[in-house]
């Protein structure tokens, strides 16, 4: 579907800008979207003229979209552009446009001044309150209530008064709207524009808004209203009063205190919930109160808030809080059992002091300690939950308890309350019953919360004397928790003598779930002797790079490494799969050079197609060098076509971009036209600029030179290095030489071991930046055509080899010049050959 699109758009594209019969590329793109709209361009055309406007446009744009206001088609386009467009001029156009269009566009332009909540409009929106279209009307309403100022509110309260049905209504919903704008500045207004609404005759739901929004309003003037609402029989009033209250905050927290009493248990538990989210520590008493002597839901919700209310209570309150919460897990109030404990577990949690903790331990203890089934079993649950060391002992008192119930409690627990120092019992305790998953479950929850070396080291020493099947268990354990000792200990097992290690290990490793494991993977694929666990290793790798988030080149790397060791198809499947999911520069100059290969040329072409055919962040021109390189290396008939029909609309996409953005040729492929330079050196062939040889050196470096100067720009050209060592470059924001074969200023190099960097040519006379040297050939055609793409803005200069980022440079020194000319060399005392073409350039 977005291929789809996309190609669609692009398509467009090209009868917007090339159609209409505009002017050059070199015209600004608003100026060019406006000559869409004042020609006979078809609606379409001009409906993304508006839409790109909306982003782009200005004053200058306003007319030529403002006369579409009226137009049943392109009204929405135009009101679209309007909205997004800052300044007054937009202003002023859709304020006209209310004398001028009607019915549902006028509705439409009304709506836009909302969105715009432009004052200037106040005055004629006024007049369409009164208008016979109750649709216009209505937008008029909401309009006035969305600009929000003194003299909207009272336009919208003269018109209130003779308004009818849902009019009415609606002018009433405007007036609270204003009502909020005006809260801050003219508080008093504010409060008028709601008593006018709480006394007309209006639906409940608007009555009830009204009603709230005083009460926020007034503020400690509200409160004798805030009670009374909160006393009527309605629920729905009683609601709303509420939810004025927690507007209010800690002001209407007396206020609720005293309407708790006379209440229903379910309004009393909705004021419970409401104090305790507003951590109003007043609220505590109240809760209290609830959680000893209510009953059912009451209690239950009582309960809940305690835990809301909790992390704002000093230790005092706190400890009250535990007293009543124990005194509940006493009582054996199962329906309150998890909610208690879950209150209890918060407090433990949020660091109290030590006198809570205390507190906390003390009464789990009597609970662990306890004859009675349900309160031993709240107090294991609480033991482990509160995470309760010092208990250890006696939970594992309880680990071979004679009920079922207890016992299982107790190993859960044991997953919280185990220690660093208390872990070498629990790892015994669960070799010694391999089967019994509530140990295995326990050990895990110990081992995940545990420091992670410490944990790992005891797991690991744990292997040693430890049966295969024992083995094995520890070896799931350190898969579960990771980190550098558990991925060496699981290694190592892999590397064992014994089968079922192998076995367990490789199979772990290759579910491992961070990319640290690639390396022991990849050496564990080139060294094992048997065939099975070298192949597992290597599909283990390789889902690295599909699974897990690595860098691009660290995934680039894999997907390298990959390819070079696997034997079978079904690993190599597995690259391109990679491939296709993961498209970058990098990826992109890697796949086309696999095309080479006859053996990886089918898939590596069909990863390149699918690229084009589902769209990618890819830029089009390497795109269109793939697909290019497709077509001339693949012999399967199906592949080649497809790649054409992609390469046909990514060209059109180029291009289109091209000339957008003001790209404008410097070579036109027959003449030095705009140039100078020694041609006995350069030379045009098939439309390509060409110097050097490949039988005999160049004396000394030339330079083919432009006329013209350059500082700000965006320079594209494709490139081709032909020779056993190869050096040319791009000289950029460069100086000639008086009677001087060199030149002077930087360079974006190019050649054997100088790729992608940046040089300062007879200045500095060094490297300013570039990729490490171990990867510079990395993104490079090697005997073929590659594009460069050079920025400069400021003292920022970026370099771009096939897509492929290479430098982003900055200059510091004042001193050296960011204008110049642009150069073409080729080094001298080589035997090479340097080929140029296609090279245009923006000015930014």
């Amino acid at each position: 579907m977005f291929s789809f699109r996309f190609c669609l758009l692009s398509l467009l594209s090209v009868s917007l800008f090339c159609s209409a019969n505009l002017v050059s590329a070199a015209e600004p793109e608003a100026d060019r979207l406006v000559n869409v709209l004042n020609s006979d361009a078809g609606t379409y055309d001009k409906a993304m003229a508006c839409r790109r406007l909306a982003a782009i446009g200005d004053a200058k744009s306003v007319p030529a979209i403002a006369k579409y206001l009226g137009d049943e088609k392109l009204a929405t386009y135009a009101r679209s552009a309007l909205e997004n467009i800052p300044g007054n001029a937009a202003d002023k156009a859709l304020e006209g446009a209310l004398k001028t269009v009607k019915g549902d566009q006028l509705v439409g332009v009304i709506n836009s001044l909302a969105k715009r909540r432009d004052k200037g409009a106040t005055t004629e929106l006024a007049k369409l309150l009164s208008n016979d279209n109750p649709k216009v009307a209505i937008a008029a309403a909401h309009a006035l209530g969305a600009i929000g100022t003194t003299d909207a509110a009272a336009a919208l309260k003269s018109a209130f008064g003779s308004a009818k049905g849902k009019v009415k209504q609606e002018v009433a919903f405007a007036l609270l709207m204003c009502a909020r704008s005006l809260a801050d500045t003219n508080k008093q207004q504010a409060v008028e524009l709601t008593e006018v609404v709480l006394k007309a005759d209006l639906p409940e739901n608007i009555n009830l808004a009204a009603t709230q929004r005083a009460i926020v309003l007034l503020g400690k003037e509200g409160l004798g209203l805030l009670a009374k609402t909160l006393k009527a029989d309605d629920l729905a009033r009683f609601r709303a009063g509420l939810q004025a209250a927690r507007k209010l905050g800690p002001e209407a927290a007396a206020t609720l205190v005293s309407a708790y009493p006379g209440l229903s248990n379910e309004r009393k538990g909705l004021i419970i919930v409401a104090l305790s989210q507003s951590h109003n520590p007043r609220a505590l008493p109240l809760i209290r109160e609830a959680v000893k002597s209510g009953n059912g839901p009451l209690q239950i919700q009582a309960v809940i808030s305690l835990g809301e209310l909790v992390p704002v209570l000093k230790a005092d309150g706190q400890l009250q809080a535990l007293s009543d919460l124990f005194d509940l897990l006493k009582q054996n109030e199962s329906d309150l059992t998890g909610a208690v404990e879950t209150v209890v577990a918060r407090i433990q949690a949020g660091q109290p002091a030590d006198k809570v903790r205390a507190a906390i331990e003390a009464n789990t203890r009597k609970l662990v300690e306890s004859e009675a089934l349900p309160q031993q079993l709240s107090g294991l649950a609480l033991a482990g939950d509160c995470r309760l060391s010092s208990l250890t002992p006696a939970v594992y008192q309880l680990v071979n308890h004679a009920n079922p119930e207890v016992k299982q409690m107790a190993i859960q627990a044991l997953g919280g309350t185990t220690s660093s120092d208390d872990l070498p019992k629990l790892i015994a305790l669960a070799l010694k019953n391999p089967g019994d998953a509530t140990i295995s479950d326990a050990l895990k929850a110990a081992c995940a919360r545990l420091p992670l070396e410490e944990t790992a080291q005891a797991l690991a020493g744990a292997m040693d004397g430890a049966s295969i099947e024992q083995q094995q268990q520890l070896l799931n354990q350190l898969a579960a928790i990771g980190g550098e000792t558990a991925l060496k200990t699981v290694v190592a097992a892999a590397r064992s003598s014994n089968d079922d290690l192998q076995n367990t290990a490789t199979d772990l490793l290759g579910k491992w779930v961070t990319i640290d494991v690639a390396p022991p993977l990849l050496e564990l694929a080139q060294s094992l002797d048997n065939r099975k666990y070298k192949i597992r290793a290597l599909r283990g790798y390789i889902r690295v790079a599909r699974q897990l988030n690595m860098t691009p080149a660290e995934r680039l790397e894999v997907c390298r490494n990959t390819l070079a060791n696997a034997e079978r198809n079904d690993e190599k499947k597995l690259v391109f799969e990679v491939l296709r999911r993961y498209p970058t520069p990098e990826a992109v100059n890697f796949t086309i050079n696999l095309l080479k290969e006859k053996d990886l040329n089918i898939p590596a072409s069909a990863t390149i197609i699918s690229w084009a055919e589902r769209g990618t962040p890819i830029e089009n021109t390497l795109l269109r060098d793939a697909l290019q390189q497709v077509i001339a290396t693949t012999d399967n008939s199906g592949l080649k076509q497809r790649a054409e029909q992609q390469l046909e609309r990514i060209k059109a996409q180029a291009a289109q971009e091209e000339l957008e953005l003001g790209f404008q040729s410097l070579f036109d492929g027959k003449t030095f036209h705009g140039w100078h330079g020694n041609e006995a050196i350069f030379r045009i062939e098939n439309g390509e600029i060409v110097a050097g040889s490949l039988t005999e050196k160049v004396k000394q470096n030339e330079f083919l030179r432009s006329d013209k100067e350059y500082e700000d720009f965006e320079l594209k050209l494709e490139f081709k290095l032909l020779g056993e060592k190869t050096n040319a470059g791009v000289q950029i924001r460069t100086a000639e030489i008086p009677n001087d074969h060199e030149v002077s200023g930087f360079q974006a190099d190019l050649g054997t071991g100088y790729w992608g960097c940046l040089y300062d040519e007879s200045r500095r006379r060094k490297i300013l930046a570039g990729p490490p040297k171990e990867v510079r050939d990395l993104p490079v055609r090697m005997d073929d055509w590659n594009t460069y793409r050079i920025r400069c803005k400021g003292p920022r200069i970026q370099l771009w080899i096939n897509g492929v980022q290479t430098v982003d440079y900055v200059e510091e020194d004042p001193n050296i010049p960011l204008k110049g000319i642009i150069a073409l060399q080729i080094h001298g005392n080589l035997v090479n050959q340097v080929h140029y073409r296609n090279v245009r350039l923006r000015e930014l």
